[in-house]
């Protein structure tokens, strides 16, 4: 777009934020025809080019304003930019970028600005307050499930007709409506206040439901990059304060956390003999690389409290696979993965975490333990969860997608308390959560069932849906480094062909060697994406004598933990996507086969290659 602006200029005494400050410059009005501003352009241009000005103070404040009758012309004298910078002035300009308004007509014109503007607004506010808000309403529908409906003289109903009954005893079981702002007061302190309204049902029919309502503050503190402050308050209430300071070193974090009320410090004038003595809550945490070279990690909670003791111990790890490489596992992303082609399945590159704990408070006390999968081209996470304690077991099965600024996740959830489904979506950081009670009792089916059916529809949604369109969008991708290629790497090809040229007498000379004592003779090495099919077509390259040219006395050894695209006669086909390296060759007059991965070393011939 000709003339197209950029951020609103600073406002200083030079250059104030106004929607007529370009036209002072030309000193014109805001009705300046097409002409007028071409004509007053070219006059001013002129008075104050810097070549025409011999003084070197002069030819500076000449320079300065001769960049600014540029800067004004361009705006002015391009119909786009011109309408946009008489409605918004400089923050019009700035809108210009985000949206093509060309075919736009006058009306259309405005209305998107002003849109575009408005919605600048709030993303402007939302970095300042950072608003976070969440609705919970909770539905109880167990008569569905555990009531057994009858007729007034005990005769069975239809299924129709107990369907009918129990719907006529489902009830929303509870409301809550948290909302959270967030907001910057010095570079290294925040405060955040929130509030929360809250409505639960008795669950006897006459009782009144249960309001509460909470309105909390929270201050953070980074005193250092390892040190950390945190306070927390209740605003409506003199119920004390909560602080929390985090210590992060290198190998371990440290966590303290207490509670301090008033009650606590009136003690010394309250105290009565035989009376006992309150003592705030402390909780103290400590979690640990276990080993230097691995993500394994231990959490270790000691907890005080009026009701007793608690101590909590785990252990838990986490580790990155892509089952396009197979030369290592790693504990956390890298470069390598920022960028890549999308797979047929999704599920090449995953995250795996899992956590093992045990917990010793009284008949609360039982062992947990945690099993996740991320898959990252998806985003996708689904997580297992089980505890054993007194009670029994409890298990949760759940997922959730996020993409973009939403998400949306479920889980169910199973003890002997009964059947619990949750449902969560969260879109710009509002999220609606749905707990729905299935059953008020351990119910086994009914959990099962709920764990199932969403699961398998998910599944054949999965492959019928997700999987061809990540098809199509592969085959897009490889069709756009197939045109890369041919127009925009040309240089990358020819200097190719030059260099395989230049290494063809040396891998003339090798292979009659080889040929003659019967060694290792390359017949073929091609080099290109791991994960063959039709969209990688045309996409390998020949590295025959390139290969050739680099056996030596009947052997071959290339290093691995590296690209092998800088090995001469070698070039990366195409970026983002894991290469293997395919090789037939003859040993001892028998053909061998070999496919390596990219950062895999390179050793030639082994028996294992042997084709049968």
């Amino acid at each position: 777009m000709p003339g197209t602006g950029s951020a609103p200029p600073p406002s200083d005494s030079r250059t104030p934020a106004d929607n007529e400050y370009f036209y002072s410059v030309l000193n014109l009005p805001k009705t300046a025809s097409d002409h007028e501003i071409r004509e007053r352009y070219r006059q001013l241009s002129i008075v104050f080019h810097p070549d025409k000005q011999t003084d070197e103070r002069r030819k500076e404040a000449a320079t300065e304003r001769f960049l600014e009758l540029q800067k004004a012309y361009e705006v002015l004298s391009d119909p786009v930019t011109r309408r946009a910078y008489d409605i918004l002035g400089p923050e019009g300009l700035f809108l210009l970028q985000s949206a093509d308004f060309k075919s736009a007509s006058g009306i259309e014109f405005e209305e998107e600005l002003r849109r575009q503007q408005r919605e600048l607004d709030r993303q402007r506010v939302e970095q300042a307050i950072h608003p976070k808000g969440s609705v919970t309403v909770g539905f109880d529908v167990s008569s569905l499930f555990d009531d057994v409906y009858e007729a007034e003289d005990g005769a069975p109903l239809s299924t129709s007709q107990v369907l009918q009954a129990g719907l006529a005893d489902v009830r929303r079981d509870s409301l809550a409506v948290r909302y959270r702002v967030q907001t910057e007061i010095t570079k290294k302190t925040w405060l955040s206040v929130s509030s929360r309204l809250a409505m639960e049902n008795r669950l006897a029919p006459r009782q009144r439901p249960y309001y509460g309502s909470a309105i909390t503050g929270t201050v953070k503190h980074q005193y250092s990059p390892r040190l950390a402050f945190e306070a927390t308050a209740n605003l409506l209430a003199i119920s004390g304060v909560s602080v929390k300071s985090t210590y992060q070193a290198d190998a371990y974090t440290l966590t303290c956390q207490t509670a301090l009320h008033p009650v606590l410090f009136l003690q010394p004038f309250t105290y009565k003999k035989g009376n006992g003595v309150l003592l705030p809550p402390v909780n103290v945490s400590l979690a640990r690389q276990l080993f230097p070279k691995s993500p394994m990690q231990g959490v270790l909670d000691i907890g005080f409290t009026p009701t007793g003791p608690k101590i909590t111990a785990a252990v838990a790890s986490s580790a990155l696979h892509d089952s396009l490489r197979t030369d290592e596992v790693h504990s956390e992303p890298s470069d390598a993965f920022a960028f890549r082609a999308p797979s047929v399945s999704g599920l090449a590159y995953y995250s795996s975490e899992w956590q093992f704990g045990l917990d010793l408070a009284g008949p609360a006390s039982g062992l947990n333990g945690r099993y996740g999968l991320s898959f990252h081209e998806l985003g996708v996470h689904v997580q297992t969860v089980l505890r054993l304690g007194f009670a029994g077991l409890t298990w949760l099965v759940g997922g959730e997608w996020r993409g973009g600024s939403g998400a949306v996740g479920a889980n169910v959830s199973a003890n002997v308390d009964g059947v619990t489904l949750r449902v969560d979506a969260t879109y710009f950081g509002q999220t609606l959560s749905l707990p729905i009670i299935l059953s008020r009792e351990q119910n086994d089916g009914v959990a099962f069932w709920t764990a199932v059916l969403p699961s398998t529809a998910l599944t054949l949604f999965y492959y019928f849906r997700i999987r061809p369109r990540r098809r199509v969008q592969r085959t897009q991708f490889f069709n756009e480094a197939r045109r890369q290629l041919r127009e925009e790497k040309s240089d990358l090809l020819r200097q190719w062909k030059e260099t395989v040229t230049l290494l063809q007498d040396t891998a003339q000379r090798h292979l009659r060697a080889e040929e003659a004592c019967d060694g290792l003779v390359v017949l073929e090495a091609r080099y290109g994406p791991s994960e063959q099919d039709e969209g990688t077509d045309g996409l390998e390259v020949d590295v025959t004598v390139a290969v050739q040219a680099l056996v030596n006395s009947s052997q071959l050894y290339i290093p691995g933990k590296r690209s092998k695209a800088g090995i001469p006669g070698f070039y990366d086909p195409v970026s983002g996507v894991p290469k293997t390296l395919r090789v037939r060759y003859k040993f001892r007059g028998r053909t061998h086969y070999a496919e390596i991965p990219d950062y895999l070393p390179v050793v030639l011939p082994l028996k294992d290659h042997l084709v049968e």
